[in-house]
């Protein structure tokens, strides 16, 4: 007797399908679909997110550019932690499906900070104000009480509070919306009042958000520890200068082999 042939899977039929579909189109009408939601629908389908997947924590911040602390911006960070000691954070200006990707942060633990290079220094922030003050803030959905939210918190933010970060934006939306234009932007964070962000950008966050920076504030100092963050972080308080990257042109090296 003959074997009975397994019934394919749907997904095998209706893939063979779009193949053959494909087959019959010219060009000008494959490239027309790239953008279509069925052909990203089966994208989604086909292929694997595991980096993206991974991601578990979203942190709702302010940044300020280095050279130029007049310049304040609202960063999603989408953060993954590769290790006790070691997160590393794909940055977005907003949490809407539009986001624009416009930099990532690393963040160590003071362990961590402690062992890089003395030059490495100057490129980081520490993170104790952002936390103390309310400004940095565990995002959850809308259905998440904000009792719930005050509680879940704690942990991360007794952690938070004694890191590091390592910012890079490459997108300056703020003066560049439609296309990042220019030379990455080392982001720098602040460090005690009167620094900003102006209270309004704190407001319009807080409302747009359902988040209460003051409240946050207050509730912190009730469970937080004091801390004196590492003397070698926020430089440009000691120095008062920001840091710039600036393009320079060099000989590369040419590739010799096979």
């Amino acid at each position: 007797m003959l074997a009975r042939e397994k019934p394919q899977p749907a997904y095998f039929s209706s893939q063979c399908a779009h193949n053959f579909v494909f087959e019959i189109m010219d060009n000008d009408t494959k490239a027309s679909i790239y953008h279509s939601t069925p052909y990203m629908a089966a994208g989604s389908a086909m292929m694997s997110f595991k980096p993206i997947s991974a991601i578990h924590q979203h942190l709702c911040a302010f940044h300020v550019y280095s050279q130029d602390r007049t310049r304040h911006l609202e960063a999603h960070h989408y953060c993954t932690h590769l290790s006790h000691d070691f997160h590393q954070c794909i940055i977005y200006d907003s949490d809407k499906p539009n986001a624009k990707l416009i930099g990532i942060e690393y963040i160590v633990s003071e362990e961590l900070f402690d062992t890089l290079p003395q030059d490495e220094k100057k490129f980081w922030h520490s993170h104790q104000y952002e936390v103390e003050s309310g400004f940095l803030q565990m995002q959850t959905v809308d259905l998440v009480p904000g009792v719930v939210n005050d509680v879940a918190e704690q942990p991360a933010m007794l952690q938070i509070q004694k890191t590091y970060g390592k910012t890079i934006h490459t997108w300056p939306v703020d003066t560049s919306p439609d296309l990042p234009i220019g030379p990455p932007n080392i982001m720098v964070s602040y460090t005690t009042d009167g620094q900003g962000p102006p209270p309004d950008f704190v407001k319009a966050r807080d409302e747009r958000c359902g988040m209460d920076t003051d409240a946050k504030r207050k509730l912190r100092a009730g469970y937080l520890p004091p801390y004196k963050k590492r003397a070698d972080a926020d430089q440009w308080e000691k120095t008062g200068k920001g840091l710039v990257f600036e393009p320079k042109e060099v000989d590369y090296k040419p590739y010799t082999g096979p």
